[in-house]
């Protein structure tokens, strides 16, 4: 007959049983448990904090109501205005506002930017990200220059080479800096979670002051392009009805005792010229005073509802329930040793090996 295997010795579990096993082997599972709290302690103080700074804005909601120009239509219906297309439909909607602190241009941005430190020591957010490397993110693009204070309007045209470090990199500023939406507020709440308490704030600041200048820049683009488009043909108008309007006088001076047809017609050749380049200044003049204001009623408000502020405690690491973890992570490791040494797992196996 083929002969039983013989079988490990049943262990006891029971709490009554264990709290005797961890009695009775109290000096190793206490070398045990002082071991792994000695490593949560060092861990803890190793890791590098983290702080979080916010501030909140109110966006400008668009009411579709016209803003200045529906309350001015009166008056600019007396005086040859035509702001008929003054609404239009804005592409940037409130809702899309944190994508902007989401693109590649702003992480590039806020990366090159000099910031001071708790301790008062100048640096950049690259390099306090990533103290080892010594690059400037400014050589990434021709475009991207440091300390530029209007980033908004940069135009990359050409596409960016970047290495994988400098990727992963943006990718962990990402996620540290963000925005929200409250979609039943309608305010925006800017988060920066930096290394250092004066830095995040710092960032918070710079991130809102990107988004409201991004945002400025965006709905008054084309009213500025209009308005310095009329700008320059209103320069080139008024030159030209100057010099008719010398034309005139200097011809009626040196022709004032002629009575010959053939001065009556210059005459009114002049004269007519006078009368288009005078229409033309004109109604260059009123497109000119609506582009203005429509730069106006383009740009948006913003409403600073809780500014960024330095942070006097951080987030993480939470130190005390890390070392409380490596703890309890100790007394598992010291209770399972001496249930496994009780249950001489070892000699079990040698004895089976010997059967």
């Amino acid at each position: 007959m083929k002969q039983d295997l013989p079988r490990m010795p049943p262990t006891d579990l029971s709490a009554k049983s264990l709290i005797r096993l961890a009695w009775q082997g109290r000096m190793r599972l206490g070398l045990v448990v002082i071991l792994f709290t000695l490593l949560g302690i060092v861990v803890a103080l190793l890791t590098t904090p983290e702080f979080v700074s916010e501030a909140r804005i109110m966006p400008e909601m668009n009411s579709g109501d016209g803003g200045v120009f529906k309350r001015l239509a009166s008056v600019a219906g007396f005086s040859g205005f035509d702001l008929s297309d003054a609404e239009e439909v804005d592409a940037v909607r409130p809702d899309l506002y944190p994508n902007v602190l989401q693109s590649t241009p702003f992480v590039l941005y806020l990366l090159d930017q000099a910031v001071a430190q708790t301790n008062g020591q100048m640096t950049t957010i690259a390099a306090l990200l990533w103290p080892a490397d010594n690059w400037s993110l400014g050589d990434w693009f021709s475009a991207e220059k440091t300390g530029d204070t209007k980033p908004v309007d940069q135009q990359i045209d050409q596409p960016l080479n970047l290495s994988r470090r400098q990727e992963k990199l943006i990718e962990d500023v990402g996620k540290r800096v963000h925005a929200k939406l409250d979609t039943r507020s309608g305010v925006i709440t800017i988060t920066a979670r930096m290394p250092d308490a004066r830095v995040a704030a710092t960032a918070a600041q710079l991130a809102m002051n990107y988004l409201t200048q991004y945002v400025t820049s965006y709905r008054t683009e084309k009213a500025r392009q209009d308005l310095r488009f009329y700008t320059r043909q209103l320069n080139e108008a008024r030159k030209r009805y100057q010099l008719a309007q010398y034309g005139v006088f200097r011809y009626d001076d040196e022709h004032k005792n002629f009575v010959v047809q053939a001065a009556t017609m210059e005459k009114q050749r002049r004269e007519a010229e006078l009368m288009i380049a005078q229409t033309v200044y004109t109604e260059l003049s009123r497109q000119f005073e609506q582009a203005k204001l429509k730069v106006q009623e383009r740009t948006p408000v913003f409403k600073v509802l809780e500014p960024a502020k330095i942070p006097r405690v951080r987030i993480s690491p939470k130190r005390t329930l890390m070392v409380l973890v490596y703890a309890m992570v100790g007394l598992g490791v010291g209770m399972t040793y001496l249930v496994l040494r009780r249950a001489n797992p070892i000699g079990w196996l040698r004895a089976l090996v010997a059967e």
